[in-house]
């Protein structure tokens, strides 16, 4: 019970927070990767042209990891899905731009598989389902704390790899 009182405590953090950089594309399938929270300079900046410049320069406070099915909506539309073209100029990378930059106003964990929704701050929403559609990996997503790796699994497995500082 400590893991899921101090995993939902972890993701209600998040309210008040910026998503400032949102990595994935060509090349990454469906998968990304999501900065939120205070920006830390990086000792040496990553040497990688695709990403933004915060990206590369900085790390972040929290970091989402999706593996699992996600969907970006707005108040009408799907704006941005896992099962769209990531084609670096196609509709799943553009739909970043909807939540990048935006604060998180509310957070939901649904259970029992720990399915997951954060509402920004201008009326969009990033919905993910903890499930393998589509994909071989156990792990639906993982999120970065200060305290360590919240790995969230199929079936409603949560286990916490605690990080080192």
């Amino acid at each position: 019970m400590y893991i899921r009182d101090a995993f939902l405590r972890a993701l209600s953090a998040l309210i008040g927070e910026e998503c400032w950089g949102i990595v994935g594309g060509e090349g990454t399938g469906s998968v990304i990767s999501l900065n939120i929270g205070v920006r830390t300079a990086r000792a040496k900046p990553i040497n990688n042209p695709h990403l933004s410049d915060l990206v590369r320069r900085y790390d972040s406070a929290y970091k989402l990891m999706l593996y699992c099915p996600w969907r970006i909506d707005s108040a009408s539309d799907v704006v941005s899905g896992s099962h769209m073209s990531n084609a670096n100029d196609g509709p799943m990378v553009r739909g970043y731009a909807a939540i990048c930059g935006q604060k998180i106003k509310a957070v939901t964990c649904s259970g029992p598989a720990f399915d997951l929704r954060l509402d920004f701050e201008n009326q969009h929403s990033l919905l993910l389902h903890c499930s393998a559609i589509g994909n071989d990996e156990d792990e639906c997503y993982v999120f970065r704390t200060p305290h360590g790796w919240f790995v969230v699994g199929l079936d409603g497995h949560l286990s916490l790899e605690a990080s080192d500082t």
